[in-house]
């Protein structure tokens, strides 16, 4: 039974051949995304930490290769691993590198080079110059560990957050990236910076100047000039409201605001749900406390990364929260969220997402879940990237219109619709996944000058009670997901 009755053309039927038929449609069983609270974020796959030969997962960095082909590298409490997520549905783990058993760690990249460790295992180094072929070689291992570790590519330097070569900032000089070695240290007030983002100013009046801003645990939030490696220095510093566990944060690509969390605030009581504070850093000798916004969560907040005016959080027990900060960066709007630990939103660090990372070009988002590894996530809903569809009342022996907004002008549209619910459905034609299993093509219009599409189809009387699972998509772009039931 057809929830849409129409006739179909020759051009038709060619259409819904090459779109939906053999090799073109390929079809995935969906990802356990119901065990899942989720809003305006699909899950894409998840791996276990087991699959990675790991117990638990920590942090984890992007690697972008020449080829355009997109990596995660995961941390796992007994190993690192090297996960291509180009077709984020079909992952493939490329490499998986044992180390001490450490429940902390971090990675970041260089050129080719990507670098791995933490607080209970030494530095490893990997070169990733043949990852495409699906070769990763460790080429190095130096006697350095730290809790994070912060990566500077426009200045050449690594820097170590509470290491085993002092608890501030220690610079490492990358100039022969297989073999860092240290090249200063400072000791801020208190003697402890937990991590750290360093960037290089070219305009403005702090051209020139490499600095660091730095989450400095209990005592503080500091900016610290690191352009002189025999000579760094504090520029400025901030003991904020509420200040429990100064922990991690990112800039805005302004460099106005640094987003900030506090890993501590929460489980101690001083804020009853998860704040994320804003810091203004225009004036990096006298930063200020401006603002703070919630996901009204109870859960601890860990990293956040800063993307095109969103922010993405790893929340710990709530997993992975967005906030869009594109038209209020002082009063983002919460506009999704994925659950990874559905048990509870309880404050504490011993369950749930330590990051959700942003920076792979396909837009797929990935978050390290300290239980259950690695969760693979379309944001796009929550970005407001897709179009968007609407449908008029689905009765039966009536016509319905499906409508679309924010489809490329003058460009075709194909109306889809499934009977059996959701999953991902590659059409390789058109380059994008649905969201439908068993898709059926209901029909094609194209856009008009402003983005919009309609098609009108008439639901026949004996679909009244099935639910129906509609979408529409275009070269490179699909809808929103409607499920409606016929009347």
């Amino acid at each position: 039974m057809k929830p849409f009755a129409h006739r179909r053309g020759r051009d038709a039927a060619r259409l819904t051949l090459a779109l939906f038929a053999g090799a073109a449609l390929l079809a995935h069983p969906g990802a356990a995304r119901g065990q899942y609270s989720a809003h305006n974020v699909r899950l894409y796959r998840q791996i276990t930490p087991q699959q990675m030969n790991g117990t638990g997962g920590n942090d984890c960095w992007s690697y972008i290769s020449p080829s355009g082909r997109e990596y995660v590298i995961a941390g796992l409490y007994e190993t690192t691993a090297f996960v291509e997520v180009t077709d984020p549905v079909n992952p493939v783990i490329v490499h998986i590198e044992p180390h001490s058993s450490s429940i902390t760690g971090d990675m970041k990249v260089y050129g080719q080079y990507a670098y791995s460790i933490g607080d209970y295992y030494n530095l490893q180094v990997f070169d990733l110059g043949r990852i495409d072929e699906g070769v990763v070689a460790k080429v190095n291992e130096r006697p350095y560990r730290t809790h994070n570790f912060a990566l500077n590519e426009e200045s050449g330097y690594a820097y170590m957050c509470a290491s085993s070569h002092g608890s501030g900032l220690v610079a490492l000089d990358l100039s022969d990236p297989v073999t860092p070695t240290i090249a200063g240290h400072i000791n801020p007030t208190g003697g402890h910076v937990h991590d750290a983002q360093v960037v290089t100013y070219h305009d403005g009046p702090y051209a020139g100047r490499e600095i660091a801003f730095c989450p400095s645990g209990y005592w503080r939030f500091d900016v610290i000039d690191v352009t002189d490696k025999n000579n760094m220095f504090l520029v400025g510093s901030l003991v904020y409201d509420g200040l429990n566990y100064c922990h991690q944060g990112w800039l805005s690509a302004d460099r106005r605001y640094f987003y900030l969390d506090d890993e501590l605030d929460e489980l101690n009581g001083y804020a009853p749900t998860t704040r994320t504070i804003v810091i203004d850093v225009s004036d990096i000798a006298n930063p200020r406390h401006v603002s703070s916004f919630t996901s009204g969560r109870t859960s601890t907040d860990h990293n956040l990364f800063w993307k095109d005016g969103f922010i993405y959080e790893g929340n710990y027990s709530s997993g992975f929260q967005l906030f869009d900060a594109r038209t209020d960066p002082l009063n983002p709007t919460h506009v999704g969220w994925f659950d990874t630990y559905p048990e509870n939103d309880a404050p504490g660090y011993g369950h749930g997402v330590w990051t959700a990372l942003p920076f792979f070009p396909s837009g797929t988002v990935v978050a390290n879940d300290r239980d259950r590894g690695l969760f693979i996530l379309d944001a796009s809903e929550a970005r407001g990237e897709r179009m968007f569809l609407s449908a008029t009342p689905l009765i039966g022996g009536q016509s319905t219109t499906l409508s679309v907004q924010g489809a490329t002008p003058s460009g075709r549209v194909y109306f889809i619709y499934s009977l059996t619910g959701e999953a991902w459905t590659r059409v390789n034609p058109l380059g994008v996944y649905l969201n439908l299993a068993s898709p059926v093509l209901a029909g094609a219009a194209t856009a008009n000058g402003n983005g919009e599409a309609s098609l009108v189809r008439t639901v026949p009387v004996n679909a009244r009670g099935r639910t129906v699972w509609l979408q529409a998509a275009e070269a490179g772009n699909t809808s929103t997901v409607l499920e409606e039931v016929v009347q």
